[in-house]
């Protein structure tokens, strides 16, 4: 997995977290988790390079799009993309990942967490 698609995963996993999860949504069996990672290659900068002090504009963009999208069982499936991927990610900020909704302006009602249980919301 190349470095963009690293940071791409990493992001996802930090706007998953963040979003309010649905309680019985299926796992990833509803999402594409090829397209999910996606959304985060503009974030790649700010979750592996100490460098950017925030994350860019495009990044969140993608975040917020991502998180509009996400709702009822896509939520869970998304979470548990992430979840599953993010452990070979090497180099992530784990600090800036789960600090990334917040730093685009994305309310959520579930605590950021890299232990998140996506059933629960």
């Amino acid at each position: 997995m190349s470095a963009l698609a690293k940071a791409a995963w990493a992001a996802v996993v930090a706007a998953v977290f963040l979003m309010a999860l649905t309680p019985g949504a299926a796992a990833t069996g509803n999402v594409d988790c090829r397209k999910v990672q996606q959304y985060f290659v503009p974030c790649a900068g700010y979750l592996f390079r100490r460098s950017a002090a925030n994350p860019s504009v495009a990044c969140c963009t993608s975040i917020r799009r991502l998180n509009a999208q996400s709702k009822g069982p896509v939520r869970q499936g998304v979470c548990e993309c992430l979840k599953r991927n993010a452990a070979s990610l090497s180099g992530l900020n784990q600090n800036r990942a789960i600090s990334l909704s917040s730093k685009c302006g994305i309310s959520l009602k579930t605590a950021v967490s890299f232990n998140t249980d996506c059933r629960r919301a």
